[in-house]
């Protein structure tokens, strides 16, 4: 066994606890958030703005997140996130490396896999970006469009086709359809109805963070474990609704109340794209990010609704494009993306190993 050098940094309030690891280039584990901060430009097309820092910082201190980074000669060749909610799973994010440079792929790789057994995990999962409203997840396969999209991260195949080399197992699949905001077609929803439901939609952030609970209890109890990417969304919403409030609108939050019973059963939630915006420097896109329908009120429509009630909102509030995010495994939202005329534009695949 050849022994490299593992450097440390200690960052704020942590340590980290080394372990002999037989590697092929030098390595350094930080848990400086500042220093980790410049890292993440490296593994990720969208901006690390000055102003998104507090939502970023957030996120690596809840997660006590640190780096590895490849380094020959004193210069920086590759960058990962790593960070974990339990003792079982280990999560990646940000992974590339200088000029895409495929020994230097391998090698990150495998410090990545070697430092997951060393400390015991037994998976290891990603790439999930912190925080993953703005980073989003998933490597991005080939011939997907490239234009600045928030949570939409660009990057090469080769690292696809690499991570598969080394046995990593798709975990998820997630589709972004987009195009520009136009009505529902004629009559797209009128063979349902909704004389029991009630779409609620509020113009103040206060009354949605009065539901809080609610939506986080819908969202725990009929989102499936695969359309749950991001661990412990529940401790980070107060993070990610920051964001939201900060360069969005409410309108992006829409729910559905079962009149009967005055019962939360559905909503959506959408985030804007702070990356463009028109001639007068006022955002003018944003993304469909998550839809939730309670299980005994499915298929009565209700999706429908409330994308159509959130696309009407959004062209009043000089909102010309749209992204989605949406599971593989999602069928019914990808035919209604097809009826809707959107464009199936990038896929990224998140990757599971078992160690």
């Amino acid at each position: 066994m050849s022994k490299y050098n593992l450097l440390l940094i200690t960052g704020e309030k942590t340590t980290v606890e080394l372990a002999e690891l037989s590697i092929t280039k030098n390595v350094k584990i930080t848990n400086d958030y500042r220093e980790i901060l410049k890292l993440l430009g490296i593994g990720t097309n969208l901006p690390i703005f000055s102003e998104f820092e507090e939502y970023i910082l957030h996120d690596l201190r809840h997660f006590q997140a640190k780096s590895l980074v490849l380094i020959e000669s004193n210069n920086i060749e590759g960058h990962t996130l790593i960070y974990h909610h339990d003792k079982d799973s280990l999560f990646f994010g940000f992974f590339s490396v200088i000029n895409d440079d495929q020994d230097n792929i391998n090698s990150l790789i495998d410090v990545l896999i070697k430092y997951a057994k060393k400390n015991n995990f037994k998976n290891i999962q990603g790439p999930i970006n912190i925080p993953t409203i703005i980073y989003g997840w998933g490597f991005m396969e080939e011939h997907g469009a490239k234009n600045l999209m928030i949570h939409k991260p660009v990057n090469s195949p080769i690292y696809n086709q690499i991570f598969e080399k080394w046995s990593f197992l798709e975990y998820s699949k997630d589709i972004s359809y987009e195009g520009y905001i136009s009505d529902f077609p004629s009559g797209f929803i009128d063979k349902y109805e909704f004389n029991d439901y009630e779409i609620v939609h509020y113009d103040n952030w206060d009354n949605i963070e009065k539901i809080k609970t609610e939506f986080l209890v819908l969202n725990a109890r009929n989102l499936p474990k695969i359309s749950v990417i991001t661990p412990d969304t529940g401790a980070l919403f107060n993070n990610y609704f920051a964001f939201v409030k900060r360069y969005g609108d409410p309108f992006m939050f829409v729910f559905v109340r079962y009149q009967k019973t005055n019962e939360l059963v559905g909503c959506m939630l959408s985030i804007p794209n702070p990356f463009s915006k028109d001639e007068n420097s006022i955002l003018n896109s944003f993304v469909l990010l998550s839809m939730v329908i309670a299980k005994n009120h499915r298929n009565k429509g209700l999706g429908l609704l409330v994308i159509d009630h959130i696309l009407k909102e959004a062209k009043e509030h000089n909102m010309q494009y749209l992204a989605t995010c949406i599971g593989s495994h999602v069928v019914p939202t990808i035919e209604m993306c097809k009826k809707y005329e959107l464009t199936l534009t990038r896929t990224h695949t998140i990757y599971n190993k078992q160690l």
